[in-house]
């Protein structure tokens, strides 16, 4: 269970709000909405893994 460090709120992860902006998910405290974390969405543009030979 997450913990805003704006408010010191816990709640269920279902519970955060939620909102998509330029490809990135951001996740807010539903009490006093305060950024607790983003997330980048889909693969990244350049993939530097190769496979061992």
């Amino acid at each position: 269970m997450p913990t805003c460090k704006n408010c010191g709120a816990t709640c269920e992860a279902d519970a955060l709000t939620r909102h998509v902006s330029e490809g990135w998910l951001v996740v807010h405290c539903p009490d006093c909405h305060a950024p607790l974390g983003s997330y980048r969405l889909g693969t990244p543009a350049v993939d530097t893994r190769r496979n061992a030979e």
